[in-house]
């Protein structure tokens, strides 16, 4: 009986250990054109944000933070690399014609934690580089479904219809390429088609948390939405009453 009580004792601290030395998940979700007061632990009346909710009651609720710049490419290349963007290359926000891309020698939160043992994935608006070889992939991520820029980089107006205005430069811009690693695997050409965006990374999120639950992983889940154009799913189509 004492040999069977040491045998569970010794295993109990090793799972104990085992359990200490695990490092800890991170998730970096980030919503583009989400503003301060748009859910309710933040002011937000009118819109139900429950699960905000409970990662503020649960968590930590910060009420002071600064961006390294208010637009698209620059502030995900400082919360990405930990650099002023400027530094780095990159200012302002990356148009689907520009040549420009973060430098694939520059470290990144992925390529540090994937260094570290970490399972590293990306979901959603990437807006650093508009081709391969300068896609996540190449900086860090194991994996990556998204698109190259915003999601109203595309020849397509706010109203759902075909850009025809000569002067408009977004008239000679490609469809929106869904990509996954380095290769299209959709193209989103209509505002229909956008509604089911937001669904399909957080459902892929999803997944990938409960896959990797044995194992420490980084996922950034860069949601394009609610930068315009807005497409809601059905499901939650009108519940805001606004």
């Amino acid at each position: 009986m004492k040999r069977r009580f040491i045998t569970a004792a010794l295993f109990s601290l090793s799972l104990c250990i085992a359990q200490a030395q695990k490092k800890p998940n991170i998730i970096i979700v980030n919503f583009d054109d989400l503003g301060y007061a748009d859910t309710e632990p933040f002011g937000m009346t009118g819109v139900a944000t429950p699960n905000f909710n409970r990662v503020a009651q649960q968590g930590m609720r910060l009420t002071h933070f600064l961006a390294a710049q208010p637009v698209c490419s620059a502030s995900r290349a400082s919360l990405l690399t930990g650099c002023y963007a400027n530094r780095v290359g990159i200012s302002g926000a990356l148009m689907p014609e520009s040549k420009v891309a973060l430098n694939p020698k520059e470290e990144t939160i992925a390529s540090v934690l994937k260094k570290a043992g970490y399972k590293t994935a990306m979901l959603g608006k990437w807006h650093l580089g508009n081709q391969a070889p300068f896609f996540p992939t190449h900086y860090g991520f194991d994996s990556f479904l998204g698109f190259p820029y915003s999601n109203d980089m595309w020849p397509v107006g706010f109203d759902g219809r075909p850009i025809t205005d000569p002067g408009n430069v977004r008239r000679t811009w490609p469809p929106l390429m869904l990509i996954e690693g380095d290769f299209p695997v959709d193209t989103i050409r209509t505002l229909e088609d956008q509604r089911m965006l937001t669904t399909l990374f957080t459902d892929r999120a999803v997944s990938y948390i409960k896959e990797s639950a044995q194992s420490s992983f980084f996922l950034y889940l860069a949601h394009p939405m609610p930068h315009v154009p807005i497409a809601v799913s059905e499901k939650f189509n009108g519940k805001s009453g606004i």
